[in-house]
């Protein structure tokens, strides 16, 4: 390692200057190296260092009140990732930008597709420039009435799902935690976002593709309101659990036969 006081030579003898000169050459020769920085007075703009402890080539910022770290000299490209890509062993940090329109992770050629930070804790996918779907602590939520698409086997045609044009109020449906017991059964609601498998209402199939018998069970296990505007039927004898309520509204009837 070599390093000098200053870079000034000294009106002296002979063979003092030749000692001053190599000094001066050897420093610049090893980058001004040296187990620790220099202080700021050995330092001007722009000068190259090496801190032979870390093996960090650094130089020193426009300024001269500090150094600039560049690589370590024993890695190669001095421990920085290549343009033709690497392993990184830290976390990427990316610009925190949340315009959809010039997100901060997108492509070389289609630089408006990619991921962005909407807000704290919220990502956002962008393509074509707009936000079309994020992803945060409450799950994965497609934005503008986008589609839930499920392709079939050679990913030609597709069933969706699709969210209404306007949603006054937003709604959760719970899923069941299990299939149905009967075969036919369909998810029905309890009036608030809690679905279960219950008879579907049509007539319970016969011989052939006849449907002539209408079933129902026989006990009341959960409250029900009669939806506004509707009449109800069903097949006695009816009986309604203790602490369950049946709700009739005015002007609509339950006719149990």
């Amino acid at each position: 390692m070599a390093d000098v006081t200053n870079y000034t030579i000294e009106n002296a003898s002979g063979a003092n200057v030749r000692t001053d000169l190599n000094a001066v050459f050897g420093a610049i020769q090893s980058s001004n190296s040296k187990s620790s920085d220099l202080a700021s007075s050995q330092c001007v703009a722009g000068m190259p260092f090496l801190n032979t402890t870390t093996n960090i080539l650094k130089i020193r910022n426009s300024s001269n009140g500090a150094f600039t770290e560049i690589g370590n000299i024993d890695q190669a490209n001095l421990g920085l990732l290549s343009k033709a890509g690497g392993t990184m062993t830290g976390p990427l940090l990316i610009d925190d930008s949340s315009s959809a329109s010039t997100p901060a992770f997108s492509f070389d050629t289609d630089t408006d597709l990619g991921l962005f930070r909407k807000s704290a804790n919220v990502m956002g996918f962008s393509s074509s420039g707009t936000e079309q779907m994020i992803f945060d602590a409450n799950g994965l939520t497609l934005q503008a009435q986008n589609d839930l698409r499920f392709a079939d086997s050679d990913s030609s045609h597709y069933v969706a799902f699709q969210a209404p044009a306007t949603v006054s109020s937003s709604l959760t449906w719970t899923l069941p935690a299990a299939d149905a017991t009967v075969s036919g059964y369909a998810l029905v609601s309890d009036a608030s976002g809690v679905l279960s498998w219950a008879a579907a209402g049509g007539g319970a199939v016969g011989a052939g593709s006849d449907e002539i018998f209408w079933e129902n069970d026989q006990t009341v296990t959960q409250n029900y309101t009669i939806t506004n505007g509707k009449n109800a039927g069903s097949f006695g004898p009816i009986e309604i659990q203790s602490g369950v309520t049946v709700t009739v509204g005015s002007g609509e009837t339950w006719t149990v036969v």
